[in-house]
């Protein structure tokens, strides 16, 4: 996990140090990450967004956004910190399927996609620290790659000889939001946090007709 923002990468951040206290103690409760919803860290996450993305339902570009950016941070710093920020509800947008079906994608709002982006940062920062070092799944500097290369050596060299393939159809149709903000609540002591969790999770659909 990056430590250090900005363009000198000098200027600390506190992912490292929320990831230290969780690896120290696996029972730990991370209080204030809302707090942790800063200027920096949003700037950081700024850089990282794919800003040829489709807009959301406000119809906002990351082109007209990047425009004033420093005042639509601290606009949006400010919001946070206030509790006054509320999800947008999210597009809905269908893509073709090799089958004949469709996909359905939701594409949030900007503001939504950056403060996402950043509360991410900090829950990896947490979840890191608990998950088996073999998962590749979403965590940064892990991958396909990553895992192809392992494979590579363990299937011939290591102690398992076995690969299944395990596919579980509308999976993210089936999960059980309560038990999933329980389970952050397992790491996590901060309403104000689980709460911006709890408004992506209720934000609702915009169908594209």
């Amino acid at each position: 996990l990056p430590d250090t923002v900005g363009a000198d990468h000098q200027k600390p951040t506190s992912l490292q140090g929320i990831a230290n206290t969780a690896n120290t103690d696996q029972q730990h409760r991370c209080r204030d990450l809302d707090g942790c919803l800063n200027a920096d860290l949003l700037l950081d996450c700024w850089r990282a967004l794919k800003k040829q993305a489709a807009s959301g339902v406000e119809g906002l570009t990351a082109a007209a956004y990047q425009a004033n950016l420093q005042a639509n941070i601290t606009a949006l710093v400010q919001r946070l910190n206030t509790h006054r920020y509320r999800a947008k509800r999210v597009r809905r947008w269908y893509i073709p399927k090799a089958n004949g079906s469709e996909r359905p994608l939701g594409i949030p709002a900007l503001e939504d996609q950056l403060v996402q982006l950043a509360c991410a940062k900090l829950v990896m920062a947490i979840d890191a620290q608990d998950v088996l070092d073999g998962s590749y799944g979403y965590r940064p500097g892990r991958g396909a790659l990553e895992a192809v290369r392992d494979l590579t050596f363990d299937l011939p060299y290591g102690t398992d000889g076995y690969l299944v393939e395990a596919d579980v159809p509308g999976v993210f149709d089936q999960l059980d939001h309560t038990r999933l903000l329980a389970m952050r609540r397992e790491r996590i002591d901060d309403r104000a946090f689980l709460r911006l969790i709890r408004q992506w999770l209720k934000a609702g659909i915009l169908e594209t007709d």
